[in-house]
This record gives C-alpha cells, sequence and structure tokens, in this order.
C-alpha cells in the first residue's frame, strides 16, 4: 500500500515519464516522488493481470481524481475524503497489509513490503503491524 502522497498525482501511462505514474507495457508502478526521495526512485512490479486490465481501461488518465476529474490539491484532502466514504483512512490499509503479510511469515511478500512502503522490517514491527494477534 503506497502513501496518499504517492499517489494522488500517479498517472496511467505505456511509457516513462518524470512524475510518478504506472506503465502498464513495463507492468510497473514507478513513484519518483516519494517521502524518502534520498533512496531514489521506487519501482514496484504488478504481476496482477487482472489488475493491469483494469488500468488499461484508465489509459492517459490518473489513477485518482476527485468528482470533477481533477487532481486532489494535497494528500490530506484525498485521505479526508477517503475517511468520509469508508470510516478508514489510507495509513489504516497500510496496517491491514502489514499485519496480514507479517501474520502470513512469506518472506518474499515482507520483503516486498519493505520495499513498497520504504520502511525497514522493524520499523513496519513497530508501526504498522497492528492488526496480528499475540500468540
Amino acid at each position: 500500500m503506497l502513501r496518499p502522497s504517492e499517489l494522488i498525482d500517479c498517472k496511467i501511462t505505456d511509457t516513462d515519464c518524470d512524475d510518478n505514474h504506472i506503465n502498464i507495457s513495463t507492468k510497473q508502478i514507478v513513484i519518483h516522488h516519494h517521502k524518502n526521495d534520498r533512496k531514489g526512485t521506487k519501482i514496484i512490479d504488478i504481476d496482477d493481470k487482472k489488475l493491469l486490465g483494469i488500468l488499461r481501461v484508465g489509459l492517459n488518465k490518473y489513477v485518482i481524481t476527485n468528482n470533477h476529474n481533477e487532481l486532489y490539491q494535497s494528500s490530506s484532502a484525498f485521505t479526508k475524503l477517503f475517511n468520509s466514504k469508508f470510516s478508514y483512512n489510507p495509513y489504516d490499509l497500510r496496517k491491514a497489509i502489514s499485519s496480514k503479510c507479517i501474520t502470513d511469515g512469506n518472506v518474499d511478500e515482507i520483503k516486498k513490503l519493505e520495499h513498497i512502503q520504504s520502511h525497514s522490517l522493524q520499523v513496519i514491527l513497530d508501526n504498522y503491524n497492528i492488526y496480528t494477534k499475540a500468540s
């Protein structure tokens, strides 16, 4: 689960560009601008064929827009709308996905989670793994 600030200006393309984008040709999410910019561009492979099919329908459009088909002015504006629609915020999803991934114990998925969230396993355990039941 990406941060709202990484998604609010993310465009679906079939070529590479300098902005955050999802390239359906290379099957990658490319995040150039993110909280941990010092680590460089973040590239996430998409291996879900159904998701790629859905994304193709939105080619040359932004992933997230408001009711007027415009970009949100800030990630907090998007988060506020998301919360009003679902009674959760995007960070709740990050926590749920992190908790499930840790519970499942799949090392490859945990490494992928570290990459996507740009956090070490320890940071994920300390701050995002809140739904895992203690044994």
